[in-house]
Order: structure tokens, then sequence, then C-alpha cells
């Protein structure tokens, strides 16, 4: 066992000394977040477009619609950046014969510059068929436009309840309406935090599984090919057994992986407390503290448990992916050799989360089910159900076990194979040959 652990150890030491240990463990909470920030930041942008305001609204409907649209336009807007610095809309009422006219003189003012966006058209058939036009620089922005239409909407609710009699101070409750939805998950042991947060922790771990999985075992792989290459490794064979040296470099290798994940974990925490909110503001979006809660949620949803669940897949899902990618790299003698021979490995890894949306719509189903019991898909699948709904103890532990003995098999193949390939140069072995191998070492 010491030899096992000078491998270990100097399978850790070095590589996370190492320039791009280093790099890789700040680059990839900085990415995470900003997959998180910004399509937040994009959408806090476009929702906040001053432009949809600055317009010109022709109304020859003689029920005064189109100053209601003109209201719930700035209403709208209040909240959005540069709200105070945008033109309020203007409104132009007419007689159905002069709308062609007013049309013409319209579309030159949005031709020249730094005038308005567009103008919008109400007329007859607004009130008859639903019918409205809009024609402007901004009629791409699909923010834009819902937001127009969603605002005409409400007006012509309030002219019709207003023709019905509805009395004004209940015509401006159902137009001012709007709904908050905060999501609450319930399972047997009773509310169980956001279902947001659910989302959020379900995802966060398995894409943390499945990055330090490729990440760590491809570095394995390498290690292995390098070794062979310098015939290093015949050296080290002739003081330690192959299988010893083999589960040396794993277990450093998934130390490294450990280590990695929980800084991870950490520097992505701070970044989303302490950055999201700057980024938002910047974009002129209100700060509720919403998504920050949510990510407190999230991992505040992460127990002890769960936790140490957690950390048991990673280090089950690494032993199995690690030992067969380094079986592939002791198998051949060059990097192209070691990508197509790894492959198989990495089909089984790609393939369990070509599943993740099944698992994310329903991780009660069937899918999720089975695949929380296959050794090569539930280090990354379980977590990720833990992480969603709530999974019974009797579960967890019997997939723990039929992943472990998937483990065992996984290092008993690749031993048999790193034990002979090591020591064999030339071409590329064939199946038949790799399987002698496995018979006869």
């Amino acid at each position: 066992m010491d030899k096992f652990w000078v491998v270990a150890k100097r399978e850790y030491l070095e590589r996370v000394r190492s320039r791009w240990f280093v790099v890789m463990t700040l680059f990839v909470p900085v990415f995470i977040t900003a997959i998180f920030l910004i399509p937040a930041w994009v959408t806090a942008r476009s929702a906040s477009s001053a432009a949809a305001v600055n317009i010109v609204i022709l109304d020859a409907t003689g029920t005064g619609l189109g100053h209601r649209v003109a209201a719930v336009l700035m209403r709208d807007s209040a909240s959005t950046a540069n709200a105070d610095a945008a033109p309020p809309p203007q409104v132009r009422e007419m007689s159905q014969a002069q709308l062609s006219i007013a049309e013409d003189s319209a579309t030159h003012e949005v031709m020249r510059p730094k005038s308005i966006v567009g103008y919008l058209v109400l007329d007859d058939s607004t009130m008859s068929s639903r019918r409205i036009l809009y024609a402007g620089r901004n009629a791409s922005s699909i923010v834009d436009m819902d937001k127009l239409k969603s605002a005409v909407r409400q007006a012509f609710t309030g002219v019709m309840l207003e023709r019905e009699g509805v009395k004004p101070a209940t015509i401006a409750l159902i137009s001012n309406l709007s709904l908050t939805m905060p999501l609450t998950r319930i399972d047997e042991r009773g509310r169980g935090g956001s279902g947001q947060a659910a989302i959020f922790l379900g995802i966060g771990i398995g894409v943390l599984l499945l990055m330090s999985i490729i990440f760590h075992g491809q570095n394995v792989l390498r290690g292995v090919l390098e070794e062979k290459s310098t015939r290093v490794a015949e050296v080290v064979i002739s003081s330690i057994k192959p299988e010893m040296l083999l589960a040396g470099k794993v277990a450093g290798a998934g130390a490294v992986g450990l280590t990695q994940q929980v800084l991870w974990i950490a520097i992505a925490g701070y970044l989303m407390t302490n950055i999201a909110p700057i980024v938002l503001k910047s974009a002129g979006a209100p700060i509720t503290g919403a998504g920050t809660a949510a990510v407190g949620a999230s991992l505040g949803g992460l127990t002890i448990g769960l936790f140490v669940v957690v950390v048991l897949y990673f280090l089950l899902g690494f032993i199995f992916y690690a030992s067969l990618l380094a079986a592939a790299g002791s198998m051949v003698n060059s990097e192209q050799d070691a990508q197509q021979a790894a492959m198989p490995v990495m089909y089984l890894l790609i393939g369990s989360w070509l599943f993740v949306n099944s698992v994310i719509v329903n991780p009660t189903g069937s899918i999720a089910r089975v695949l929380s019991w296959l050794p090569f898909s539930s280090p990354i699948i379980m977590p990720m159900r833990m992480g969603l709904s709530p999974v019974g103890w009797p579960s967890i532990i019997g997939s723990l076990a039929v992943c472990a003995l998937g483990c065992v098999g996984a290092v008993w193949l690749a031993a048999r194979i790193y034990r002979v390939g090591m020591l064999m140069y030339g071409k590329k072995p064939s199946l038949a040959e790799v399987a002698k191998w496995v018979r006869y070492a």
C-alpha cells in the first residue's frame, strides 16, 4: 500500500501544481457564472428598451384607445433603463379618411434620423376584427412587438369593459393586474424549498460531475500514453505491480478532480452572490434579490447527506471512467489512436448526458429510474434526480452498490488490459488481441 500512496501523492501534487490546474480552476467558475448572467443581462437589456415607447399612435377608432395604449406603454416602461429620457408616445386622433395621409407623414418621420422609431395604426378594423398595424425601425424586435401587442390588448380590454358599464376603478384594477408565483417544492418530508432552486441544484451537480470526469479522465489517458511513449512505465512497472500503479494514478487524479470541484462550487457561489446584482443593475433591471436568492437557495438545498452522496457518485463515476480510459491509453502508441480507442468510453458518458432533458422534465419517470441504476449513467443521473425530487434511501444505496460493482468490473478489466498493453508496442491491437490480453493476463 505504501507504493500505492506514493503513486497517488505524486499524481495529485504534480497536477495540482501545474499551471493548467490553476487556470481551469479560475476559468470554469467564471464561465459558469457568465452562462447564468449573460442571458439574464441580455434579457434585461432587451426588456428595458426605451424605443418601444418612442412612437406615434394614429388613433382612428374614436374611442380613446390610443391614449389608453400610451398610458399602458408608459406604465410598463417605468421600471426600465433610461425610462425618464424616453419620449412618451404621441397620440394623434383623426378620422378614418385622414388615416392614409397620416401614415405617409409618419413614415417620413421614421425615416428621419433621431426621430420616432415607428407608428401604430388603430382604426375600425381594430375594434371589429382585432387588427392593428405597426411599422418602424424596431419591427423585427420580438420583445418590443410583444410589449406593444400586450399594451394594445390591455387597452382594448379596458375599452370593452367600459362599454359594458364596468366602473373605472375596476377597469384600472384589471388593467394593472400582475401576478407573482413563487414556486415551493413539497415532498414526503414536507416543504423542500424553492422549485427553481431545485432545478439550479440538479443541473449544476450534473454539469460539474460531467466536466470533472471528462477533463480529468482525459488527463489520465494522456498520462498513461505519455509514460508508455517515453518508456518510463517499463522502469516503474519493474518496481510496482501494474494494478497498483493504475490504482494509484486513478486515485491521485480523482483527488485532484474532487479538490477542483470544491473550489469551483465555492468560487462560483461567491461570484453569483456578489457579481449578479452589479451586472443586473447595469442592465437597468430592478434588483429584487431573486437571482441571488435562487443561488443561495440552491446551495442551501445541498444538505450534508446530499453532499456525501454526490461525492460518492463522483468517486465511483471517476473510477469507472478513468480506469477504462487508462486501459484505452495503454493499448495504443499515439495520441490519434488514443482518441479513437477512447471513443466507446466517451459514448457511454455523452450518451447518458443526452437523457438529461428527459430527467429534468420528469425526474420520477421510467427513463430517470432506469438510468439511475446503470453503472455508467448513475453517477450523472442519480445526483441530478436527488436535486430535482426526493429519492428513497433504498434506491440510493442500491444504485451506489450497483455502481460500485460496475467499478470493480471496470477496474478488473482495465487492469488486465493495462498489464499487457503498457509493454506492447507496434501496430494497434485488434479486439481479438485485446480479448486475449484479458484472458491470459
